[in-house]
């Protein structure tokens, strides 16, 4: 269960991420036009959407990784007899 969570928390997290990456682009665009009264907006969203694209990403990630350890920990350790 928890590996699903972290998934989903991953692949929300990216989609995020490439989200922001893609108002980058068009706010590069929108410089030399006569949209600059959008940028604010554009900047703003940009910035809040990579922000919590990478804290969803990190979250899933590192669940991931106490996920992967706690079951690591319940299988019995083999040693030679």
């Amino acid at each position: 269960m928890r590996s699903g969570i972290s998934a989903g928390l991953m692949g929300v997290g990216g989609i995020l991420i490439s989200f922001g990456a893609v108002i980058v682009v068009l706010s590069l665009f929108a410089r030399q036009g006569d949209t600059r009264i959008e940028l604010p907006a554009m900047t703003t969203v940009m910035t809040g959407s990579i922000v919590v694209g990478v804290v969803m990403f990190g979250a899933g990630y590192l669940l991931g990784r106490i996920g992967r350890s706690a079951d690591q920990s319940k299988q019995p350790e083999r040693g030679t007899a």
